[in-house]
């Protein structure tokens, strides 16, 4: 029997464009099956996936979905290391099992920690005085009942006295989409910063008297669409009496003559997450974006800040080079001077590397840190045999990343403070460093920088930065 013509036309057009457009087949989700998690309940793990069991996902993305997994559930800082398999079935291969074997952290810390009043490790080690050291002892329990909240009670003495309780990252619903977390926090202190001279933080010691009592209340509300994204609400209200020592230093440190305070913030923040690994990202992005807000009960000081951070990060092909290039920024609006309003370079994550021992104060501030990375040492893993009887803790992996940096930023500040010069001027600074990344989230960093001002020449050991990154509350 003759074909026709006009079919074999049809048939041959069809395979054109099936060609041209790529031929791949669909995958089913026959069956998820979880190892290793003891601790963390099943549905923790499963809300993390991209993929759910009876998805059906094209064979050429499902790669990126596996990759995405992983980097999901690594993020949740519950497990030190992380396997994720598909397994086809024997009778069609168009059903794929994916198993997750999970290795679980230490859970239960007792804190007993030194801490180091100053900005920074190397801020410490140009003093070495060891009366501004904190002593915290307590607990925490980073996955609490094996719902991932965290649980802290912890009390410190020294330079520092007060108390802390935290209960965070509660869900609210089993898809993860609603959370809550309170925290409580008491101090009183002989110590405190009250005014900047020489861009370093001017910090009275006065043993027979309290400069400052406070207790700070805190209820926060976070909403995750979906696993990348965050919108998050906080409410902190702040009672505060104040020695009138302080306001006879600096009578311009907290926007008004009142030696008691109550006080309201409330903040918004947004957060889009596409990091490999938060602790130390190498590729993705990162944008987040918020608005501050301090308001005192009489209305007498008011303020608002909006602030913006994006980050990248990117692998050079299949090499070990890594590029990155991070901006943070933020512009406020307060109807009075008031010193504890005007942190801008140099305070919290703000911060410009070559400038770690100084500050520069302002109302607005924008930063660029940009970074050259080598990874020098893949990650590797090792078991400590002599740990045997700790198995959460034998077997750690470590990653040595060599950088080269540079780093520029300005702060505005609308007042005149004489006593500083780092203030309305462009700062950068350059220099090479090296990170030690391993289990437990913890990032070991020395980074040797100059910046412009060149205080202590190129060969100081003044230049020298030292940081230990380890998350704790």
């Amino acid at each position: 029997m003759k074909s026709n013509p006009l079919l074999r036309l049809l048939f041959t057009v069809c395979l054109l464009l099936l060609s041209h457009a790529g031929w791949s087949g669909n995958l089913r989700i026959d069956g998820i099956l979880l190892t290793g998690n003891k601790v963390t309940k099943d549905f923790i793990i499963l809300r993390e996936l991209p993929f759910s069991k009876g998805d059906t996902i094209p064979e050429e993305v499902f790669p990126d979905k596996l990759r995405l997994a992983r980097e999901n559930l690594n993020n949740l800082l519950l497990f030190n290391f992380i396997e994720i398999s598909p397994l086809r079935s024997a009778d069609d291969s168009s059903l794929v099992t994916v198993i997750i074997q999970v290795e679980e952290r230490w859970y239960i810390w007792p804190l007993i920690e030194v801490k180091l009043e100053e900005r920074n490790l190397s801020t410490w080690l140009q003093s070495w005085d060891f009366t501004k050291i904190t002593i915290e002892a307590g607990a925490r329990i980073d996955n609490f009942l094996g719902l991932k909240h965290k649980l802290v009670i912890a009390a410190h003495g020294g330079y520092q006295w007060g108390v802390f309780l935290g209960y965070r990252d509660i869900s609210l619903d089993r898809q993860g989409k609603h959370f809550m977390s309170v925290d409580l926090q008491g101090n009183i202190s002989h110590n405190l910063d009250i005014f900047t001279q020489n861009d370093k933080p001017a910090r009275f010691n006065i043993r027979d008297i309290y400069l400052e009592k406070t207790i700070d209340t805190r209820i926060n509300y976070t909403y995750r669409p979906d696993i990348r994204s965050i919108h998050n609400v906080s409410l902190m209200h702040e009672y505060t009496l104040l020695a009138d020592t302080v306001l006879s230093l600096n009578r311009h440190y907290w926007g008004n003559d009142q030696l008691k305070r109550n006080a309201f913030r409330l903040n918004y923040r947004y957060r889009l997450d596409h990091r490999d690994y938060h602790p130390y990202p190498l590729n993705g992005y990162f944008l987040q974006a918020g608005l501050n807000t301090y308001i005192t009960t009489d209305a007498s000081v008011r303020y608002a800040q909006v602030t913006l951070g994006l980050q990248y990060f990117k692998q050079l092909g299949a090499s070990r080079w890594y590029v990155s290039s991070v901006f943070s920024g933020g512009y406020s609006l307060s109807n009075a001077q008031a010193y504890i309003l005007e942190r801008a370079i140099g305070y919290d994550n703000n911060m410009l590397r070559g400038y770690e021992y100084i500050v520069a104060d302002g109302q607005s501030f924008v930063i660029f840190n940009n970074t050259l990375k080598f990874n020098i040492l893949k990650k590797r893993t090792f078991t400590l045999n002599w740990l045997s009887f700790l198995p959460k803790f034998n077997k750690i992996h470590l990653s040595i990343y060599a950088n080269a940096h540079f780093d520029a930023g300005y702060a505005r500040n609308k007042w005149d403070y004489h006593l500083n010069s780092l203030s309305n001027q462009w700062l950068y600074a350059g220099g090479l460093g090296l990170d030690l990344v391993t289990y437990y989230d913890m990032v070991i960093g020395i980074d040797y920088s100059v910046n412009k001002q060149c205080n202590h020449g190129f060969f100081s050991w003044k230049n020298f930065f030292f940081s230990i990154k380890v998350p704790f509350i």
